[in-house]
């Protein structure tokens, strides 16, 4: 993250107020340039460049800025953040991802009672989060099936709500500032102006080039500490549920990230303590034949 802002700043201060520039065989002068922020979260500009020709043209340059080492486009993703990226239909998308390796959650362990690959022992699934990525990773990953027009959404941020859209710059609101024309992919190297214009690349036309991947990682709850890692939200979740003393644990696929970590931890935690397991060991004999569990022993 730290090499990350020092770039967006390198470029900003590539272009001060009054600084002519030469973009596309016209000259500009620089009216503003910045950093947009939304009143929260992210916009899809990293940095702003307002530039004015001598006939009174106004040219806007937003930029994307990637380093060629990110692996992760998208991250902890919840379903407002889906919807802000893939549209209304953003969970029947998801959906469809889901289906293509859904046999591979049917074949996990929901239990773990000895380590197993990177899982700890004495743990329970809670579900599996949704990440969007730029290579394949894991066994629960594929690549997403996307028109051209809905990868140009996701890198230029089309779908974006008003106030991430009309972000601010220098304090002033600009519409659609938060929405990128172009993107610079950096990998360390010192830009000048002139380098870095000769960088950009428009959006659109970079985004119908990209693979995207999507990557499903386990929420577990870990028995021991009594804990699991937050309110993540599950594109895939375990309804557990006590079916006649034992319990149950059935995948759920087609409400993607509509429940979270802390809703099924809890629940769980209830039927734990309702089934008085004190030690994980006790599960073993208080498991639903319809739950694969994994065992040395």
């Amino acid at each position: 993250m730290p090499n990350f802002v020092k770039s967006e700043q390198q470029i900003i201060d590539l272009f001060p107020k009054g600084t002519n520039f030469t973009f596309e065989g016209k000259t500009y002068t620089v009216i503003a340039c910045g950093k947009p922020r939304p009143s929260s979260g992210e916009c899809k500009v990293d940095v702003y460049i307002c530039g004015k020709a001598a006939d009174g043209e106004i040219r806007e340059i937003k930029i994307s800025v990637k380093q060629n080492n990110a692996d992760f486009l998208e991250n902890k993703m919840s379903l407002s953040r889906a919807k802000e990226i893939f549209g209304e239909k953003a969970q029947e998308i998801i959906g469809d991802c889901l289906k293509s390796i859904e046999g591979r959650f049917i074949s996990d362990y929901l239990v773990c009672f000895d380590r197993y690959g990177r899982t700890e022992s004495h743990t329970m699934k809670l579900g599996w989060k949704f990440e969007l990525i730029n290579k394949l990773g894991g066994l629960k990953s594929g690549e997403m099936a996307l028109t051209d027009e809905q990868k140009y959404d996701i890198f230029a941020g089309i779908n974006l709500p008003p106030d991430k859209k009309n972000s601010r710059v220098d304090g002033c609101e600009i519409k659609n500032s938060g929405v990128a024309n172009y993107i610079i992919e950096l990998d360390g190297q010192k830009l000048t102006m002139q380098k870095c214009l000769n960088s950009l690349q428009p959006i659109k036309e970079y985004a119908k080039k990209q693979t995207i991947y999507f990557a499903c990682k386990a929420l577990n709850y870990r028995f021991d500490k009594c804990k699991w890692d937050g309110a993540r939200p599950l594109a895939v979740y375990v309804d557990w549920s006590l079916n006649d003393g034992k319990l149950d644990g059935k995948l759920v696929f087609d409400k993607p990230l509509s429940h979270d970590g802390n809703e099924i931890g809890e629940n769980l935690r209830v039927l734990l303590k309702q089934l008085e397991i004190e030690r994980f060991e006790d599960l073993k004999s208080k498991l639903s034949s319809n739950v694969k569990y994994y065992s040395q022993e």
